[in-house]
């Protein structure tokens, strides 16, 4: 049986995917870690600031059992930017 690979012009979507959670992390412990540094003000609140989003969480009680769902993302400047360029950098390369 042959196996199926997703890709985008010779490129791995897997790759990208993985490159973008990586880029993901890694702009917000930027920004935990370099937010400390900076005095409080406008500067430091538009890169280090994080904007919340997502899906509230859901409570699914089954009686002998309780089921969460949800997901929230927190995204900063700084997550924004190393995520562009991951997406740039699998693009490119």
């Amino acid at each position: 049986m042959k196996k199926r690979t997703m890709a985008a012009g010779g490129r791995s979507v897997g790759l990208l995917i993985v490159a973008i959670v990586v880029a993901a992390v890694s702009g917000s412990v930027i920004s935990y870690f370099v937010a400390g540094v900076f005095p409080h003000g406008p500067v430091r609140d538009f890169f280090f600031k994080a904007v919340q989003f997502g899906v509230r969480e859901l409570v699914l009680n089954l009686g002998f059992a309780t089921v969460s769902f949800g997901i929230s993302f927190y995204i900063t400047t700084f997550t924004v930017l190393l995520v562009i360029l991951a997406v740039y950098l699998w693009y490119r390369f």
